[in-house]
């Protein structure tokens, strides 16, 4: 916005010349003391209202600005800039609607006012017109490509829109033209993270935070990325840092929750969902974030409080509904029902993801309902719209896999089994996602010498850290080749380090990470003390939990009922590999139905197993708090049950491609 005159309008009145120049130099006081003195003496001209508007707009006056630039409108009603700067200010008054009736007005008027054209698509976006609002930025870039604002602007809608390939090619496009331009940095980033780049984001946020360590939104952001990347010490310092450039900031408080629930600070994690709430009353984001974490922490009943809250905020919050239907059991008639079944109605324009929750609820309840068909075709549809978020070759997923036991099995055929890292630490629970390992771990961490970490990624993480031969290690099937003795102490090292530092007076820790399994060969490797207990469960049992969960990460082989069916097999295969390679002592089986059938000779084996003297605490698991983040928290907070022994047969008219692979036997697990 700048006050530009009709080239008469400063003849014989120096102190509109002298307001101007005093107004382009940035000194308003002065300047507002010279257009008040001319707008003062009737007729004012056009110059001096505009510039008055303009510059009470600057200083945060907009109710002052536009009534001035009105009357500047009906003094020379076909000047477009002031039209667009009226626009402006309807904008910062918080009435686009009126915004953009002014930008189109300039626009009429001069079709190629860009920044009418930019700020008319920022308006369209508060309104909602995203593909209006596009295509005011294209028209604006078609004129001045090298408009980096518009650029970003445009790329905010595409993310808005589910589209953050193209949100992120037009920020590059930004960049390439202002490499150091903080915005397109933030936005770009954005798209990273709705890509799941996350460490790409953190590095454009890190190259933001460096132009600009004021701007609170991208401490905020990357506190984001942080907490995605399981760095939960390192975002909580990052929000911290926001907070303190922006203490009144919802996200920042609501983030800094997060992270201290991850790390397990549960009084101290409410207490910032509780100040995120309390800055914005009106947002359902607060609430379902401290509901997530308060069923974590096993507090069911405020949870469900927590959620239903946000679902009266936001009830088209497929996520928000998905968790409250995950929190309680359900009977016919509930009123949850009928409002998810309008979210995924064929008139509904919910985008995929969120479509993909709102089934997995309804699939849910119409299982607490006792109506297996009707729930197996949200279960279905759920599914069907998760493939979009991860593309899964299932031949090169499978291939990895059965390369892995041949790769470790050369590898141990080719030298003794090295010395490792001796300690006695880790304790290892895997299996197929859904078989029983949440339960296992509660147990476990029910024994007043045991921690239970939950589902971490730690292992991988050390490998990470040391790089090398033991990054190849967890990445490739064969590059546990290239591993020397040296190099397998080290790993098993730096993950008893990070390990460590979880609960530095627990002696033994549990990582319940089913998909460890994949690893059971190199752990036994770097950490021969190390104790694995593999669960298993009725593999049709297991299949159908997998497919009926909407699980917090994609699992991408879940998503079709054959291809489930044959990565079962396969790690079937992989696990038998590990029976037969790995030395007796280092790992027991487990199956879910005999520790339904008999909890205390099965609880008092795995505790013996891990070195343990027993417990009876391990016996009501149930009453264990700590926080459990698997699709299992509700369950696990339950007595045993035996209502999911055999539930696929409920199913087995649906599960026709699931019980082909398979084949043979569905239901027989091997004791």
């Amino acid at each position: 916005m700048n006050p530009s005159p009709p080239a008469n309008a400063v003849e014989g009145r120096p102190p509109l010349r002298q307001a101007l120049e005093l107004h382009h130099a940035g000194r308003l006081d002065e300047a507002e003391r010279f257009y008040r003195a001319i707008v003062a003496s009737p007729p004012a001209p056009f110059a001096a209202l505009h510039g008055l508007g303009v510059l009470l707009h600057l200083k945060g006056r907009h109710s002052e600005a536009a009534a001035l630039l009105i009357s500047a409108l009906r003094v020379s009603p076909i000047d477009a800039g002031a039209w667009s700067d009226l626009g402006v200010v309807c904008a910062a008054l918080g009435r686009p609607a009126e915004a953009v009736a002014c930008y189109d007005q300039a626009l009429a008027l001069d079709p190629r006012q860009v920044q009418a054209l930019k700020n008319r698509g920022g308006a369209l976006t508060a309104l909602g017109h995203a593909s209006a609002a596009l295509a005011s930025y294209d028209r604006a870039l078609a004129i001045r490509p090298d408009l980096v604002e518009a650029h970003a602007d445009r790329a905010r809608v595409l993310r808005a829109l589910g589209r953050a390939e193209e949100a992120l090619a037009a920020c590059d496009r930004a960049l390439a033209r202002r490499p150091g331009f903080v915005e397109a940095l933030a936005v770009g980033a954005g798209a990273l993270i709705d890509l799941g780049r996350f460490k790409d984001a953190l590095t454009r946020l890190d190259r933001a935070i460096a132009l600009a360590p004021g701007l609170a939104n991208l401490h905020v952001d990357r506190a984001c990325v942080l907490i995605a990347l399981g760095r939960y010490a390192e975002a909580l310092s990052s929000c911290d840092l926001g907070i303190a450039l922006a203490p009144e900031r919802p996200l920042a408080h609501g983030n800094r929750g997060i992270a201290l629930a991850q790390l397990g600070r549960e009084s101290e994690a409410l207490a910032s969902f509780d100040r995120a709430v309390g800055l914005a009353p009106d947002q359902a984001v607060g609430y379902f974030n401290k509901g997530v974490a308060l069923l974590e922490f096993g507090r069911i009943a405020p949870a469900t409080t927590a959620l239903q809250a946000a679902v009266r905020l936001a009830p088209q919050s497929a996520r928000a509904l998905h968790a409250l239907a995950v929190a309680r059991r359900f009977a016919p008639g509930d009123p949850l029902a009928p409002a998810l079944e309008a979210l995924v109605a064929p008139s509904s324009t919910l985008p995929a993801a969120e479509r993909s929750y709102a089934h997995a609820a309804l699939g849910k309840i119409c299982d607490d309902f006792g109506e297996p068909a009707r729930a197996f075709r949200h279960f279905a549809a759920a599914a069907a719209f998760r493939p979009a978020q991860t593309r899964y070759d299932e031949r090169a997923a499978l291939s990895e896999l059965e390369c892995v036991g041949e790769a470790f099995a050369a590898a141990l055929a080719a030298r003794p089994l090295p010395a490792g890292d001796p300690s006695p630490l880790p304790i290892f629970v895997v299996g197929m996602p859904r078989s029983g390992t949440t339960l296992i771990e509660q147990i476990l961490a029910s024994h007043p010498e045991v921690h239970g970490a939950g589902e971490i990624n730690d292992f991988a993480l050390a490998a990470a850290d040391l790089g090398g031969p033991a990054l190849a290690a967890v990445t490739r099937a064969n590059g546990v080749a290239q591993m020397s003795e040296a190099d397998f102490a080290r790993l098993g090292a730096r993950y008893v380090a990070r390990l460590a530092s979880l609960s530095p007076t627990a002696k033994r820790i549990v990582n319940k990470t089913p998909d460890n399994f994949r690893f059971v060969g190199l752990i036994a490797l770097a950490l021969p003390n190390a104790r694995i207990v593999h669960v298993r469960r009725d593999p049709a049992d297991a299949c159908l939990s997998c497919f009926s969960t909407h699980f917090a990460t994609d699992l991408p082989y879940a998503n079709n009922l054959a291809e489930l069916g044959r990565y079962y097999r396969t790690y079937e295969a992989l696990m038998a590999v590990w029976r037969d390679l790995l030395p007796y002592g280092a790992m027991i089986e487990v199956r879910y139905e005999d520790v339904v059938a008999n909890l205390e000779r099965e609880a008092r084996r795995i505790v013996a197993h891990c070195g343990l003297a027993w417990s009876t605490r391990c016996l009501d698991f149930h009453l264990t708090e700590r926080r459990i983040s698997t699709a299992s928290l509700v369950q696990a907070r339950r007595p045993l049950y035996a209502s999911s022994v055999g539930r696929w047969r409920r199913y087995e008219a649906f599960l026709g491609p699931l019980l082909e692979a398979l084949d043979p036997a569905p239901s027989a697990v091997a004791a």
